[in-house]
């Protein structure tokens, strides 16, 4: 039997407080950046998701130490989804 795979959570990115960046084919999209029939724009620097592609998150972000940026705010979404997604299993 197939494994049922996971959608990605939206959840706040972008500078927005509500989900605001959703993942598709394993890279984040704005969702606030779309035209007015609501067809997302590509992205001109392609964001890694930070669930579903992680590795790939943490070497855009150069997460080399403990104390980068980029796991404060890897920490923080986790957070947010934890809280308002409760069901979502975000694998460590």
């Amino acid at each position: 039997m197939a494994t049922k795979k996971q959608q990605c959570p939206e959840f706040p990115y972008f500078g927005a407080n509500y989900p605001d960046a959703c993942c598709i084919d394993g890279y984040l999209y704005d969702l606030d950046n779309c035209d007015e029939n609501g067809n997302l724009y590509e992205m001109s620097e392609k964001i890694p998701c930070p669930f579903c592609n992680k590795e790939e998150y943490f070497k855009w972000f150069d997460c080399e130490d403990d104390d980068s940026i980029g796991k404060e705010v890897y920490e923080s979404i986790v957070e947010w989804v934890r809280k308002n997604y409760p069901d979502y299993i975000i694998e460590d």
